[in-house]
């Protein structure tokens, strides 16, 4: 089968199979060679072979290959293509006694071209016309001085503008942004490499095809108005570039094909600019984009002496070969970065800034007294060091200054701005009611009788990366994160389209129904089968049987021995039967899958409540093949399928992944990452905003803005809830925001959205009659006295889902209440070594010097109080541990 990380694009891909496989010497004997081109594939193989060859290819390139057993009808590869215009790889086979070539190896760390020489001649290209986006390249003389950071920034300062961002990745040897994006988008659909590669075999003059599927399977990856494109699809591939920026000017009636392809691909995404980060120095992976007027150039350095030495001298290049003489050429930006602010070298930075504008003199329009665009930005220590993580690059970006200082850019631009509207007040009486009868649905996901939810980052993000293609994908949760509560109110939605439309406030073009073939026993199972019904009708299937029957065939399938394979095909069988397709029939998987793509119907099946259908995968192999399976090879089996009719999301513990994926199940997890339901501080309190907004508690809250709000500003926003404090202003208590989080996360800084919840319902409960504090919804007693029973609660909850932690818990509890103090020793609670290592790892106690604590979260709930003169620690310790994390 097809490699998951590996989409059959163009030749590049096809043989990108067969490479790995020859890395792996598996290539079976009587292959003697392999020739790939744009065109088609070549085997050359021994006389007699060709059954062999056609049944290896199937299986490689399972569910991709095609043959024929008439000779007049070539064999085949699926590439990847538009509804109603395949793409195909043709098949050549050429029998061979001759034995296989020997290739001459050379030591060779191929180095990146230099600019055209100067004598050579460019044409200037026509003006673009005004439907096209404006291309923006950043570009450094040398590395390091903070040109991809500022390419960022500018895309995070559109991004706040509300404008539409087009965010590419062109330094194709020491790619920046696409390290950044290996959390946030582990699996991207589509690379710069390959619309390089596409272009290069489009024969059409403005590479139409090319622009039309990279920007359809970019709609996938739309991330907060930025779609990204980065250098490859797996950072993997840096060595592997068959197809150069140069390649494409060289063999292009329009040496400016590049420039023109980036601007109509941001066209047909409907973006507001295209962003390109280019290779630094004088590098022909660069030239396409330097040396075209018509693109907006953006050079950064520092003031270093060689910095702005060589960015002066590519500026004086560029005026004598690229000099932006026409009136819709812009003129060069310049940005000085890393400025001390503390003014030590500012004569330093004063000589820098009058090399660069002597340098940029040959641009300037005297007449007109128009400028190049400058700006300075400010040395930043925590940028020194940039974590692979989009998200916190992001914060960093802005707590810089970098993003304000580089803003006065989008003057330079032809954009635009929006603004925001807000809603007005009601009662305080009324609004904690609400707020008691609002949460109280929430608490359990099972009972919750609202259909409004929380589009929290990872459920945007499911719906931003899946609004143009099918998901197929698992979302890891724990106990209380809301994995069956998101389940539900996905199938709420009965169709792709409307959960899009819910999650994001986004159309989509997708019409694929949804049907749940397993969820929770505790969920309202006449909902449950009326959404399968719906969907089974729409695809004109027949009635699909009760959930009961297919847990019948899974669990009898787990009596038997089947390995991986296997259970993939069960799988496939089941959920076809799941849907009313074929009944009772071997094959009715993967029957299902090309009958959907042959009527043109889509179909998205979403399963959860797994941990009811195998409830002893933590011993028994068979049920940890069958999760195994349904995790690993369904998923991928899907994703090799031509044009995607069907689309899987998975919902399921984290435990049980563990359990069921022995090895790589880090990196396993970490490829579905960006859906995982896991809460930090600041989504805990965007969790708070937005339940208090939806039960009429906050109505002048800005929705909109709230998505985009950092800590600091959600905690702001929550004042009117609870205050600043648990008490006056002028008290010595805690900050309420940062005291609740404290006091619900563990010690592994972990808190569960139903803990959040749960607390929100009963301060509220405990609020309605107050009449001491006017100034806030929430009263600050009923806040602390809420922790006690959502401790509770959380004990008896989190021992049904962890096995090894009932066991130690139930051992808690039977102390003597002199022993169940904090802060205690090991010896004071006679645990052992190893139960004191699965409380660390849980979150449960975290060790001070030779005593250890418990968080409040755990403390009510297992019945233990603090030793005389003893105080919780609860934000000094909270602190510590989000440090160490």
């Amino acid at each position: 089968m097809i490699p998951s990380d590996i989409r059959l694009y163009t030749w590049v891909d096809v043989e990108e199979v067969l490479l790995r496989l020859q890395a792996k010497a598996s290539w079976p004997e009587w292959l003697v060679w392999v020739r790939s081109y744009w065109d088609g594939l070549t085997m050359g193989i021994r006389p007699d072979a060709q059954a062999q060859a056609k049944e290896w290819l199937s299986e490689i390139y399972d569910p991709r290959f095609r043959t024929s057993s008439d000779s007049q009808v070539e064999d085949f590869i699926v590439l990847e293509s538009l509804p109603g215009n395949e793409r195909i790889l043709s098949i050549l086979f050429e029998e061979t006694q001759d034995s296989p070539p020997t290739l001459r190896r050379e030591p060779s760390l191929a180095r990146p071209g230099v600019l055209v020489p100067l004598q050579q001649h460019v044409e200037l290209p026509p003006s673009f016309p005004s439907d096209l986006p404006p291309v923006i390249a950043f570009h450094s003389f040398k590395g390091g001085v903070g040109r991809t950071t500022h390419t960022i920034a500018l895309a995070q300062a559109l991004s706040d503008a509300k404008q539409n961002v087009l965010l590419v990745d062109g330094d194709l040897e020491a790619p920046g942004i696409s390290w950044l994006l290996e959390q946030r988008l582990p699996t991207p659909p589509v690379s710069f490499s390959d619309l390089l590669a596409l272009t290069h075999s489009d024969s059409s003059p403005r590479a139409e095809n090319a622009v039309q599927l990279v920007a359809d399977r970019l709609q996938s990856a739309l991330i907060d108005g930025i779609y990204f494109l980065p250098s490859f699809r797996s950072n993997r591939g840096l060595n592997s570039l068959e197809i150069r920026p140069e390649h494409i000017i060289q063999g292009a009636e329009n040496p400016f094909l590049i420039t023109q392809v980036l601007a109509e691909l941001g066209k047909a995404l409907a973006v507001d600019a295209v962003l390109i980060d280019l290779r630094a120095g004088l590098s022909e992976l660069s030239t396409g984009l330097l040396l075209d007027p018509r693109v907006y150039r953006v050079f950064v350095t520092t003031a270093s002496g060689q910095s702005v030495a060589g960015t002066a001298q590519l500026l004086e290049l560029l005026a004598a070969r690229a000099i932006s003489t026409r009136e819709n050429d812009p003129l060069p930006a310049l940005i000085v970065s890393q400025v001390p602010e503390d003014g030590m070298h500012d004569d330093l930075v004063q000589e820098a800034d009058l090399k660069l504008l002597q340098a940029v003199d040959s641009f300037v329009n005297d007449e007109q007294g128009i400028l190049p665009p400058k700006r300075k930005t400010p040395f930043v220590n925590s940028l020194l060091v940039i974590p692979l993580n989009w998200d916190e690059v992001i914060t960093r970006l802005q707590r810089s200054g970098i993003v304000d200082a580089i803003r006065p850019l989008l003057e330079w631009l032809p954009t635009q701005r929006s603004e925001y509207v807000e809603e007005a007040p009601t009662s305080l009486k009324h609004q904690r009611e609400n707020l008691r009868d609002f949460a109280r649905k929430l608490v359990y996901a099972e009972k919750a009788e609202s259909e409004d939810f929380l589009a929290t980052i990872p459920l945007r993000r499911l719906a931003s990366d899946y609004h143009r293609t099918l998901p197929i994908t698992v979302i890891v949760g724990a106990k209380g994160s809301g994995k069956t509560y998101t389940f539900l109110q996905i199938v709420r939605r009965e169709t792709w389209q409307s959960f899009i439309q819910a999650a994001s406030d986004t159309q989509s073009e997708i019409n694929a129904e949804i049907s749940p073939v397993l969820a929770s026993k505790n969920l309202d199972q006449e909902l449950l089968q009326q959404v399968r019904v719906k969907a089974s009708e729409a695809l004109d299937f027949s009635q699909p049987p009760h959930e009961i029957v297919i847990r019948d065939h899974i669990m009898d399938s787990c009596q038997q021995a089947l390995h991986a394979g296997q259970w993939r095909e069960r799988w496939l069988d089941v959920i076809a039967w799941g849907v009313g397709f074929k009944p009772e029939e071997i094959g009715a998987g993967r029957d299902l899958a090309t009958h959907l793509a042959q009527s043109d119907k889509q179909l998205v099946v979403v399963i959860d409540g797994l941990e009811d259908l195998f409830q002893d995968f933590t011993n028994d192999k068979a049920q940890q093949t069958a999760l195994r399976s349904l995790l690993q090879e369904v998923p991928e089996w899907l994703a090799q399928q031509p044009g995607r009719s069907m689309g899987l999301v998975v919902f399921i513990r984290r435990d049980m992944v563990l359990a069921a994926i022995s090895q790589n199940a880090a990196q396993m997890m970490a490829r579905y990452d960006p859906y995982a339901l896991k809460w930090s501080n600041e989504e805990a309190l965007r969790l708070v905003a937005w339940v208090a907004h939806k039960a009429d508690v906050l109505p002048n809250l800005n929705v909109d803005k709230l998505q985009n709000s950092n800590e600091d500003e959600l905690i702001q926003s929550l004042i009117p809830l609870w205050g600043k404090k648990l008490g006056s202003e002028r008290s010595k208590d805690a900050w309420s925001a940062r005291y609740v989080i404290a006091a619900l996360s563990d010690f592994r800084g972990q808190i569960q959205a139903r803990d959040l919840v749960r607390l929100l319902h009963l301060a509220a409960k405990e609020s309605v009659n107050d009449t001491r504090w006017k100034d806030r919804i929430l009263a600050p007693t009923a806040i602390r006295g809420a922790l006690p029973e959502s401790s509770k609660e959380k004990v008896d909850e989190i021992q049904i889902e962890n096995t090894a932690l009932k066991g130690i818990f139930t051992k808690l509890k039977g102390l003597v209440d002199e022993s169940r103090k904090i802060p205690f020793t090991r010896e004071d609670i006679g645990l052992s070594l190893d139960e004191m290592k699965i409380l660390e790892d849980n979150g449960v106690v975290i060790r001070e010097k030779d005593e250890y604590y418990m968080p409040e979260i755990f403390r009510f709930g297992l019945d233990f109080t603090m030793k005389a003169g003893a105080r919780p620690k609860v934000l000094s310790l909270a602190r510590r541990v989000r440090q160490n994390n």
